[in-house]
């Protein structure tokens, strides 16, 4: 069985934006004859809408395993490549090892003044807030009433910490502590699919809240773990071939699965198609390697819903 890739997902949620666009005659809209200015939906069938929004993981996945030490519990399922230590990649446990040669070098660091490493503590690996973007069909049963099918795609998510070097003032280990901080960062690529059951109560005719509940599958993929020490990056997703570093052959994606809630308000137009502005929060079974979690995340959507005839929305008037 083929395995489509995050970024593949990424790129048919782009593609498909025309062609749900231009689809089937999506919303039955009537106007109310005693009220001129009312604009009442009497919504029955398939609708689609495009997601944007910004999207923020849980600190606990990326502190767990992109901390520069997790290679000491987790894997990657790749036979040819590993989740390697801090330790491990700069070769500190072995004499011989150029790479360690070339990082005491660039740092100014002699033989004997290196101590130790101080990992991230807790929570300090932290992930930035990513944006994500997808796809809505809602088939509605009713103006209150509809299964609602999200299709998104989280690119380049990515997470930041700090690690220590810790040398001493002289050979002999005597004097104060100096502790040099570097960077630790990370990226990953996620893909959201959700079924569930959405219900609205109309505030006015032109406004109406919404809600959302249901079912979530979430697919990670990982993209990169490195440590950055002056100008040099060094990839911990790896594997070591003599004194050559090779990266992972697979695509390194793992799905797991959940449940989400999300409240919202839903603006409509007479022309151009409604607007929806929602937050969403979910537990997902979060799968990277062999680490596996359940996490709450939260995620702000803002959503368009297009009009039945791009006509409409060309003549729009908000």
């Amino acid at each position: 069985m083929q395995v489509y890739t995050v970024k593949t997902a990424f790129r048919v949620i782009c593609l498909a934006v025309a062609g749900m666009a231009t689809a089937a005659q999506a919303q039955d809209w009537d106007d109310w004859d005693d009220l001129d200015d009312a604009y009442v939906p009497a919504r029955k069938g398939i609708e689609f809408a495009l997601n944007f929004g910004i999207y923020q993981g849980n600190h606990k996945a990326a502190n767990a395993f992109y901390n520069g030490y997790a290679g000491e519990y987790y894997d990657l399922g790749d036979n040819t490549a590993n989740l390697m230590t801090i330790e491990q990649r700069l070769g500190l446990d072995n004499p011989n090892s150029q790479v360690w040669s070339q990082v005491m070098s660039s740092i100014g660091l002699e033989a004997g003044e290196f101590k130790y490493i101080e990992y991230p503590g807790l929570y300090g690996m932290r992930y930035t807030p990513g944006t994500l973007m997808g796809l809505q069909t809602l088939f509605f049963f009713n103006p209150e009433s509809a299964f609602v099918l999200h299709v998104d795609a989280i690119n380049g998510l990515k997470s930041q910490g700090g690690w220590n070097i810790v040398s001493s003032d002289v050979d002999t280990g005597q004097g104060s502590e100096r502790r040099t901080t570097y960077g630790i960062f990370s990226e990953e690529n996620r893909f959201q699919l959700s079924l569930g059951y959405r219900s609205a109560a109309y505030i006015t005719d032109e406004v109406s809240w919404v809600f959302e509940l249901g079912g979530s599958m979430l697919a990670t993929q990982l993209e990169s773990n490195y440590v950055r020490i002056i100008n040099s990056n060094y990839q911990l997703l790896t594997a070591q071939v003599g004194n050559q570093f090779t990266g992972p052959t697979s695509n390194l994606t793992s799905t797991g699965y959940g449940a989400y809630v999300a409240l919202g308000v839903e603006l409509f137009f007479a022309e151009g198609g409604n607007l929806m502005l929602t937050v969403r929060g979910s537990r997902d079974q979060v799968k990277m390697g062999s680490y596996e979690a359940n996490l709450i995340h939260g995620a702000l959507y803002l959503t368009w819903v297009i009009p039945p005839q791009l006509g409409n929305f060309v003549r729009a008037k908000f």
